[in-house]
Order: C-alpha cells, then structure tokens, then sequence
C-alpha cells in the first residue's frame, strides 16, 4: 500500500472544510492508499479549531507547519517561503517527505489569486508541497479543487504547473476549467469535490425524513476567502448594526423561509461555520416573530456528523454554502444553491457538472422578487430531478475512485521545469516582505510618537 502526505488538512470551524478532510481520507482508502501509516499536515493551525479537525483526518500521523515554530504574519514567515521556494529540498527534508511514497494536495478552493493579492503568501505554502515532491522525484496528485482566477505572471505560471508538473490534478467544477487563461494540455478532468466521499452518506428512507422542512444554510454576501479577511469583517460589523436585514442574502433567505412557513411548512436555520452564526440567529429571531417559534429552530451543530445527520433529515434545502450542498445531495435531499460573485464560481460550476445548472442561482445586486421566483423554479427542478442527480453522484463515485487509483502511480511530469513558476514566486514574495517590513516601520515609528512627552 502506498503510504501519503497529505497537505493540508483543514483545520476550521467550517464543517464543509472538515467533511473535505474526513472525504479525502475515504476515498484515498478506496484507492489502496494506507491512510493509517500516513500523515497529514497542518498549516499553523488554530488550537480553537484543530480538536475538531484531528477527528476528520483520524488514523493519520499530525504534524505541523512551519517545523520550526515561525509565527505566520511577519517577515520572518517571508524570509522562510523564499528559502524554501528557492530550495524545495529543504521543505522536504524538514516535513520529513522524503519518507513517504506519494503526496497530495488537499486545496479546496485556496488556489487562486485575489484581487487584492491578500492570499499571495497563503497560495504559496499551498504549492510548496508540490515543489518539493518533485525535487524528490514524488508523484504528486492534486485532489479535485476549486481553481482560478489568475492575474499574474505567477499565475500562469502556477496555472501551466498544475496541468504539467504533477502527476495528476482534477477540478471539482465545471467553471474552474472555462476559467483558465489558455486551453492547457493535457486536459484536466472535472471529478467530485471529497466531500462527496464522507462515510454513511446515504438516502433515508422516507419515515426517516422530515418532509415538511425546508433547510435554510445562509451565508451574508461579500465575505469569506476570496473578498479577503479584512473585507470579510467589515462587511460583518457594516451588516451587524442593522442586525442584517439589510444583507440580500437575509431577504432574500427570510422571504423563501416566510413563503414556506405560509403553506404549513417548518423551517430549521442550520450552521455551517461560526462565521454564518450571527446572521443565522438573526434570520431564525425574524422568522420565530413571522411564524411562531414553535416552526422554526437553530441547528447549531457541534460535530461534522450532526451536521450531515440535520442535512439528510431535511424535505429539501436552500443555501448559499458549498459543501451543504454536496452533503445534503449525496444523501439524495433536493437543493439549490445560491451564490454571488464574491463568492467565486464553485456552486454554478457544481451544479452544471451535476447538470442541473439551474439549480444554482445568482443572488448580486438583483432584485429580490426576482430571485425569489428562480429559487422557486429550482427547487421545483430539483424535487423532480434529485433522483437523476443522486444515481449520477453515486457513478461519478467510482471515476474518482478510479482516477485516484490511477494516478498514484509514479511518472508522467518528471521533464516539467518549475523554475519559472520558483522565480516568480520569490519576486512576488520580496515585494510581501517589503511591504511587512515598511508598515513595521510605519507602526514602530507611531509607537515613539506615542510614548513622547506633550511638550
């Protein structure tokens, strides 16, 4: 059996990133791979977040980046990336890579470039793994992801790296492929997200459904990993003060769940990461009022398996959270999907690959009314359809299987040059630390400011 590093498990408050790592685990066990004699490898990790996390990537080995303890945010996490960029030799040898027989990159949907380059030093640890595989003559697999856009130099370099350096990649939405910038070789095939491979899911039967729920799983507009952290949390605090009844994911949400409750129906508001919690509780406060509290409950889970069990349970589900969808699907619960553009392409991308495009629906700056009504057509669409759609989950299954069983063996990208890719990384890395070093000026120099007496 083939012994793995896997990087990174997710360690997060967000069950969907937790269900790619327990997904990820499963389906390497069904490609033979030896889970248990492997490890995983966490990116300076959260000790709020990593209790949960070592549950989903149970069996495997933990260890932890940077070895040596560097604190992430400094320049002195810069100086490391550009040493171990310039010399991937030396990442490996301090993971202890060099011991295992494959690696796999676990991305979900860090491989992109933002707009305001916010995740620069983040996409690079992301392929760092894959630099030192090579330098070790590794196979390297990139596990279905999310991927694009690119708006550099080392982004297409990055782009043609991940199509002809490793020994295989796949995307896990039909938009990351239209995405690329040039029509690459060799073709990258569109595989199911890990998530999809969680153990137990499965359809209920009906006496185990709660037919007469609708599931609500809301995110607000404009946050999350893409729009960055900080516009992420002034978007939160902006939405806060009118307790987020000005967000369009708020009406749009409150307005499907009151049309719902209006025909006898019962609504449950499920958490998906702490993130969503505020504006979750706000949205069951307003339909408690609307309808009785009696109809309407919180689910905030506190385990990824409570969090599929609500999921599987639901009549059908509307959300604006990837993964929600994915799970409730897998487990044959008809769902549509609600998205903005801050959000990226992964949920129009899932649904057309599940060909059921309409069951994604585009929320920006549109009218609610307008909305409401193709949220409406969807879910019809998906009632009728999730049949179609849980047999083609269950088939596509077995390709990824396939796939991954294929492309653990080794060869196929040893002649790629990478130095390309290393040079551009380190420029872009000498400009982040630049940066650092200046506002730790700028903040040093206020500091004296402060500390001088009034004359």
């Amino acid at each position: 059996m083939t012994r793995t590093m896997l990087f990174y498990g997710h360690v997060a408050s967000n069950w969907g990133d937790l269900a790619i790592n327990a997904g990820a685990l499963e389906l390497m066990r069904r490609a033979d791979i030896d889970v248990e004699n492997s490890t995983a490898v966490l990116l300076a990790p959260s000790d709020k977040f990593r209790r949960q996390s070592s549950f989903t990537l149970k069996g495997m080995e933990l260890t932890t980046v940077p070895t040596d303890g560097t604190s992430r945010g400094g320049k002195d996490e810069i100086e490391l990336l550009i040493d171990y960029v310039a010399h991937p030799q030396r990442f490996a040898d301090d993971t202890g890579m060099t011991d295992v027989d494959l690696v796999v990159l676990n991305a979900g949907e860090h491989l992109f470039e933002s707009a305001t380059g916010e995740n620069l030093v983040d996409l690079v640890w992301r392929i760092l793994p894959a630099l030192a595989a090579r330098a070790l003559n590794k196979p390297v697999i990139l596990l279905p992801s999310t991927v694009g856009p690119f708006r550099t130099a080392f982004g297409t370099a990055l782009e043609k790296f991940l199509h002809q350096g490793l020994n295989a990649a796949a995307f896990r939405d039909t938009e990351s492929r239209r995405l690329e910038s040039t029509r690459l070789r060799p073709e990258l095939p569109v595989l199911l997200d890990p998530g999809f491979f969680v153990p137990g899911l499965r359809a209920r039967a009906e006496a185990d459904r709660d037919t007469d729920v609708l599931g609500i799983v809301v995110r607000p507009e404009d946050m999350g990993i893409r729009p960055g952290s900080r516009r992420s949390a002034f978007v939160q605090n902006k939405l806060r003060v009118s307790q987020f009844q000005h967000s369009q994911a708020f009406q749009l949400f409150a307005s499907v769940a009151e049309a719902h409750l209006a025909d006898g129906g019962r609504v449950k508001v499920i958490v998906q990461t702490r993130a969503d919690r505020e504006i979750s509780m706000a949205l069951t406060d307003h339909l408690s009022t609307v309808a009785g509290g009696e109809r309407v409950e919180l689910i905030d889970p506190q385990g990824l398996r409570t969090f599929v069990d609500e999921l599987g349970r639901l009549g059908a589900l509307v959300t604006s959270r990837f993964h929600s969808v994915i799970l409730a699907s897998a487990q044959a619960v008809p769902s549509v999907g609600v998205y903005s553009e801050t959000h990226g392409h992964k949920m129009p991308g899932l649904f057309e690959f599940l060909k059921f495009a309409d069951c994604a629906v585009r929320l920006d700056d549109r009218t609610i009314a307008s909305v409401r009504q193709e949220v409406d057509a969807a879910l019809t669409t998906a009632r009728g359809g999730i049949d179609e759609i849980h047999n083609r989950i269950r088939a596509n299954r077995s390709l990824a299987r396939r796939w991954l069983s294929e492309a653990r063996e080794p060869g196929g990208s040893q002649s790629f040059d990478s130095s390309p890719l290393q040079i551009e990384a380190v420029a872009l890395l000498y400009r982040e630390g630049l940066r650092r070093m200046e506002n730790g000026c700028v903040a040093q120099a206020l500091q004296a400011i402060d500390k001088e007496p009034n004359t």
